[in-house]
């Protein structure tokens, strides 16, 4: 398994050959997780799938490289007006942003009953996403979209579905899992000092934010939002 830095100056292109690969998938330790990315493409999701030893019908999120794409996904009326923007989601920095793209009927191995979740990271991370989601931009697949042309990463924990130990967050394990499941390339990073885990998961509706999954950082993610929003 190959080792880069994350802002090495070749990590996109060595991550590029490898999504544009038959076995299109890397690591990426981010500051609380490490996690896999792949192609946003039925390729890509069998591809996980393989890696995790992850039963087929779940659902992965994606790694924000273009915010504004992102937000361009939302179904109308259905973010809170506070938050209903580039800037508005910015506030959510640091958590996974979960979204309405569908009606509640559709589903896909990248949404469950119409919705659709990112996460929002900034610097270093953010620029390696652009450069994916760009470099992706052939290979896109609307149909696991709603019929939106959306090409960040796929993104899901590095850990075996069902791993008892759960995600992963120290360099041992992480390099085990990548040897021992093939990974070809990690790009590494810093650590937090802080508390470690999955990144938190704030779910927005109209009228409501709902977080469905703590993690690091949410009571200050939590902070920078309107707070009639979580009543």
């Amino acid at each position: 398994m190959k080792e880069l830095w994350i802002n090495d100056h070749s990590a996109i292109s060595d991550a590029m050959e490898i999504l544009s690969s038959d076995k299109p998938v890397i690591m990426v330790q981010l500051q609380t997780v490490y996690v896999l990315l792949a192609p946003p493409t039925r390729a890509g999701v069998q591809c996980l799938d393989t890696a995790k030893n992850r039963l087929s019908g779940k659902n992965y999120g994606t790694a924000i490289g273009s915010l504004a794409k992102f937000h361009a996904m939302a179904m109308k009326d259905t973010l809170p007006k506070e938050l209903d923007s580039e800037s508005g989601l910015q506030l959510l920095m640091g958590a996974f942003i979960r979204i309405s793209i569908a009606n509640t009927g559709f589903s896909s191995a990248v949404s469950r009953a119409g919705t659709h979740q990112g996460v929002l990271l900034d610097s270093p991370y953010r620029e390696v996403f652009c450069g994916i989601e760009e470099g992706l931009s052939e290979k896109r697949e609307p149909g696991l979209f709603n019929g939106n042309e959306f090409t960040a990463p796929l993104c899901t924990s590095a850990n075996l579905s069902g791993d008892p130990l759960g995600s992963i967050t120290n360099w041992n394990r992480a390099y085990n899992f990548g040897v021992e499941r093939g990974i070809p390339l990690v790009l590494r990073s810093e650590s937090s000092k802080g508390s470690l885990g999955s990144y938190p998961i704030f779910e927005l509706t109209r009228d409501k934010i709902m977080i469905d999954r703590n993690g690091p950082g949410e009571e200050e993610i939590k902070s920078r939002l309107p707070q009639s929003l979580f009543n």
